[in-house]
């Protein structure tokens, strides 16, 4: 089953075209991988899945992105749900200069999610809970139980990324975008991101950017290869298979030439 599907997706940025009839489907508590080149449009797409582009002047969509069959960019669509269901990791750790527990608190706060429509509720003790529940999905919890009071930007950059990654599981999305999350980090850190992402395949639809071939082939049951089409003047995707298939057989040569290092 889908939980986004996308059908014939272009992107401008003012006059500029830079995604050309995108269509494929995001399946439901799997990992999609998307990989090609830079400058192909995979952070531009992305960016598409929870609308973050309208942040910048000029830009147009044309094509349909349904969120379980529902129209995303429609007139009246609800962005801030749409950002809540879809949460986003970004490519360096950008935690808030604020305490461990801050941070993961910070969306169930805004979203005054702390009493779950019930006055009574000891709002303080379920704030609590949700922020060790979050640290724990980001298999972090062990290593700032005891400094939660701390400064989020003392911690290595691996433990800042997994806390973002908390963050975003706070407000209890429905899919989660990574654009290059491990591009960053050391190989240790790389791994443990790699092994939370496929704990939280379980429970979330994943969408993964990434340039790193072995990555994509280890963690995700989906990849969409995108190419620059043959104008070079915007990205489109050109195959779309499960990890195995796009990794050894291939159907379209430009996606064998990328993922075997010949070209890219």
């Amino acid at each position: 089953m889908n939980k986004f599907t996308v059908d014939q997706l272009s992107f401008y940025y003012g006059s500029k075209r830079a995604l050309t009839d995108v269509s494929l489907g995001i399946p439901d508590r799997q990992i999609t991988a998307l990989i090609g080149p830079s400058g192909c449009g995979k952070s531009t797409f992305l960016r598409c899945l929870n609308r973050m582009n309208d942040t910048i002047p000029g830009t147009r969509v044309e094509g349909r992105v349904l969120l379980d069959d529902q129209d995303i960019n429609a007139p009246g669509a609800d962005v801030v749900s749409l950002r809540r269901r879809v949460g986003m990791v970004f490519q360096r750790p950008n935690p808030f200069p604020q305490s461990v527990f801050d941070n993961v608190a910070f969306g169930p706060r805004v979203l005054g999610m702390a009493r779950n429509g019930n006055p009574s509720t000891n709002s303080g003790q379920v704030l609590a809970d949700r922020v060790e529940a979050s640290l724990r999905g980001a298999n972090l919890w062990d290593e700032v139980k005891d400094h939660l009071k701390k400064d989020a930007l003392s911690f290595s950059l691996g433990q800042q990324q997994r806390l973002c990654i908390a963050r975003v599981i706070a407000i209890k999305p429905e899919v989660i975008l990574m654009d290059e999350p491990c591009s960053a980090l050391d190989p240790i850190a790389t791994l443990k991101i790699e092994n939370l992402m496929r704990d939280l395949a379980k429970d979330y639809a994943i969408v993964i950017v990434t340039h790193n071939m072995q990555q994509a082939g280890r963690v995700s049951d989906v990849t969409a290869m995108m190419m620059l089409t043959d104008d070079r003047k915007s990205g489109t995707v050109i195959e779309i298979n499960d990890t195995q298939t796009i990794f050894t057989r291939p159907q379209d040569r430009r996606t064998e030439d990328y993922v075997t290092g010949r070209y890219g």
